[in-house]
């Protein structure tokens, strides 16, 4: 099937926004695996508090910006203690253990949430940011679609110079590059996890508000998709690799919106992806970044 430019755009818009809204779960599963090589699921549910928790912020301050720090503040600490409880003591335990404790975590997670919220969706309509769409060309985008690229970028660049220019970037660079050596060195390791469960936590409560921003409502099982998502997003990037999980979700979210153009729901969405992975890793088993261990 071809497409006319104007086709191709759109589409190609719309695959961005989907890759950026799985880039957003992705990194901060990727910063936890670069670190502590422990697949973090629990992060999904650390993504959907942070939804509930701007949204309850918001109802109650009529207050994005307010809404947005107790996001922060709230997935910050939920994501410290998971570390500290859970992954910290079980390091010199197998992989399959943390990763079996992480999908108890999350699916705790969710049913607490919606114990207290209710199992059904609700709508999150933020009065600051009109639904209202603009025309470029053929090309429609709407105003929160811009808000929403246009904050992620300046979260991405942010998260690219914390890693790389300051002091404790760089201490969790060399940790994740080689964990023993590093502790060897007399690095304060725990002070390294710490700050990759910090940042990776805040992303994903920040990226909860803004899916929630998004498609204008919050429920709780909103982590079910992202979380396996993300998981096909870092394996294509490369396992621990930031600059893998971005643009890992970008072909994702693009390779996905076009083979539905195509092919139309031939297969449910989430199959796409596990065949793109799987072609992927046909001709790189290592990811597009990772490298051969």
């Amino acid at each position: 099937m071809s497409f006319s430019i104007d086709v191709f755009l759109q589409l190609l818009l719309n695959g961005i926004l989907m890759g950026v809204i799985y880039m957003i779960i992705a990194l901060g599963l990727t910063m936890v695996y670069g670190l502590l090589r422990i697949l973090h699921i629990a992060h999904a549910g650390v993504y959907t508090l942070g939804a509930y928790i701007a949204f309850s912020t918001y109802v109650v301050t009529h207050n994005i910006f307010l809404a947005i720090i107790a996001a922060s503040i709230v997935c910050a600490i939920l994501g410290v203690i998971i570390e500290r409880s859970l992954y910290l003591p079980l390091l010199d335990k197998p992989a399959y253990i943390p990763l079996i404790i992480s999908i108890a975590v999350y699916l705790l997670l969710a049913e607490v949430i919606a114990q207290i919220w209710g199992h059904y969706p609700i709508g999150f309509h933020v009065e600051e940011i009109p639904r209202e769409s603009y025309e470029i060309g053929k090309v429609m985008i709407g105003f929160h679609q811009i808000i929403f690229l246009a904050v992620i970028t300046g979260f991405i660049l942010a998260l690219w110079l914390i890693i790389n220019k300051t002091k404790i970037g760089l201490a969790s660079r060399a940790a994740s590059q080689d964990f023993e050596m590093a502790m060897a060195m007399g690095e304060n390791v725990i002070k390294v996890i710490d700050f990759n469960f910090i940042i990776g936590s805040i992303l994903a409560g920040i990226g909860g508000l803004l899916v929630g921003i998004y498609y204008a409502k919050v429920f709780p099982y909103m982590g079910d998709i992202v979380a396996y998502k993300a998981l096909v997003v870092i394996v294509i990037g490369g396992l621990g690799s930031i600059a893998g999980a971005i643009i890992g979700a970008l072909i994702l979210g693009i390779a996905e919106t076009f083979l539905i153009a195509t092919l139309g729901y031939l297969l449910p969405r989430e199959a796409f992806a596990f065949i793109i992975m799987i072609i992927l890793l046909l001709f790189r088993p290592q990811g597009l970044f990772g490298k051969v261990e």
